[in-house]
């Protein structure tokens, strides 16, 4: 028989169709069942994390967007006010020269319609007259000396302060009591004469 003739099986020396097991991988290692259960708490745990963090961001975003829709309107109300200040102005100059009548109730008309439809955006007047002066709402412009008032007890205001949803929108400009004014000392009250004031002894010691 030629070499030709021989079958596989005939030049190997192996039956046919035996297939040799596969070689395992090198560095793949079976992982022992604790530490899979720690890998697993680590996996949770981080994703318990990362569902937190995206919460926090999702109501930092909704606050965000509420203070938007709140305070977007801020600008705007500040260029109108001025107007109101104006109307405000012919009011009281129209009381104070006794010349109230049909204009005047048409500008008082004019002045409480407007501030009706800014109420309806969060605006609010700032109560001034009477009350404790309050660095956070008023806006001290004037000391004036003042018997019978506590001091810092607001007397005028010269200008309205507004709130805008509850945060200051504009400070109210006010005038307050600084208190009872000083006595003056009387000349004879004391050992000291009427030139004795800044002067020095008799001695020459000041």
């Amino acid at each position: 028989m030629t070499d030709k003739e021989k079958g596989p099986a005939q030049d190997t020396g192996e039956p046919a169709g035996e297939v040799l097991p596969e070689a395992e991988e090198p560095g793949k290692e079976e992982v022992p069942a604790g530490q899979e259960g720690d890998e697993l708490d680590r996996v949770k745990s981080r994703l318990a994390y990362l569902a937190a963090e995206f919460d926090n961001y999702r109501k930092r975003v909704a606050r965000e967007q509420e203070a938007i829709v709140s305070f977007g309107n801020e600008r705007i109300l500040l260029a109108i006010l001025p107007f109101l200040d104006n109307l405000e102005r012919a009011i009281s100059q129209s009381r104070t020269a006794g010349t109230e009548g049909v204009l005047l109730a048409g500008v008082r008309m004019t002045y409480d319609q407007i501030l009706a439809e800014l109420r309806k955006f969060g605006l609010e007047q700032i109560s001034a007259m009477g009350e404790l002066f309050d660095p956070n709402l008023h806006e001290a412009i004037a000391r004036v000396p003042w018997e019978g008032k506590p001091e810092g007890t607001v007397l005028a205001e010269s200008r309205k302060g507004y709130l805008l949803n509850g945060r200051l929108l504009r400070p109210s400009q006010v005038t307050v009591a600084h208190g009872a004014p000083d006595a003056e000392p009387h000349v004879g009250e004391s050992g000291d004469g009427p030139g004795c004031f800044g002067q020095g002894s008799a001695d020459g010691k000041a």
